[in-house]
């Protein structure tokens, strides 16, 4: 049968560090890392109005997410725990432990209006621009004394 793997390759970078830490730290005496990090897949928009990113967070209890919202920087992590198995042939391609994932926002956003759903392991942020961000259209008058302007802005 014919499996589709996705290949990331900034892994195999993360693969190749946590293993020259494991080998420098047998030296400085440090305990192993606890496994492989992992990220969730995210999907990021954008429309008038502002910004929507979604992540895939299963199994993650919304207590253990944080979401950080600093000028225009976003930051997501928490963190996806183990839970205990009984049993003899136990195997799993969930990963597990901490997540980290952090945005730069082109535009300012309004961060009291900043609106966060957990529904069904999907995490979903809307994130509206500020007025101040908002496109503005200039039109420009005709006979208008002396080179004045009217400003109007855009729905």
């Amino acid at each position: 049968m014919l499996s589709m793997t996705r290949w990331n390759p900034f892994e195999e970078l993360g693969t190749l560090h946590r293993e020259m830490d494991r080998v420098f730290g047998r030296y400085v005496g440090e305990a192993p890392a606890a496994g492989p990090a992992w990220t969730p897949a995210t999907e990021v928009g954008t429309g008038e109005d502002g910004w929507k990113v979604r992540m895939a967070l299963p199994g993650i209890d919304p207590s253990q997410v944080h979401v950080d919202l600093h000028g225009n920087s976003l930051t997501i992590s928490g963190e996806r725990t183990r839970t205990e198995t009984n049993g003899r042939g136990y195997s799993t391609e969930l990963r597990y432990g901490r997540f980290e994932r952090s945005f730069t926002l082109p535009a300012k956003v309004d961060a009291e209006k900043v609106s966060a759903r957990y529904e069904h392991g999907m995490l979903e942020l809307a994130l509206p621009l500020a007025e101040t961000a908002k496109p503005r259209r200039i039109v420009i008058g005709t006979a208008a004394p002396a080179g004045e302007v009217a400003v109007e802005s855009v729905s």
